[in-house]
């Protein structure tokens, strides 16, 4: 390889690194946001080409491995007290 060529090569594997990072930080933001995970969203919040995620079959992988898991349960999970006190409003209206 030349001078030439094997700067290039090495600019082109550290513009792969940095993609990689982004793709990683948006895959983590969105599992920290709860957003829905899919290949396309991951993409776009990255800013990378979604042929760049079927290039790097592991990155793909977790996308999809993230995307088959259920969304941590959060705040709005709904208790069995405030069920309770929908059903009671629901037959007060009822009988009104």
């Amino acid at each position: 390889m030349t001078t030439q060529t094997s700067g290039i090569v090495h600019a082109r594997g550290t513009d792969t690194a940095r993609r990689r990072e982004r793709v990683l930080k948006a895959l983590d933001a969105a599992v920290q946001a709860r957003d829905e995970i899919n290949v396309s969203g991951i993409a776009r919040r990255a800013g990378v080409d979604r042929t760049f995620l079927y290039r790097h079959r592991d990155l793909l992988g977790m996308i999809q491995t993230q995307a088959a898991e259920p969304p941590p349960p959060g705040p709005e999970t709904v208790s069995r007290p405030s069920l309770m006190a929908d059903l009671a409003n629901a037959q007060d209206r009822n009988t009104r």
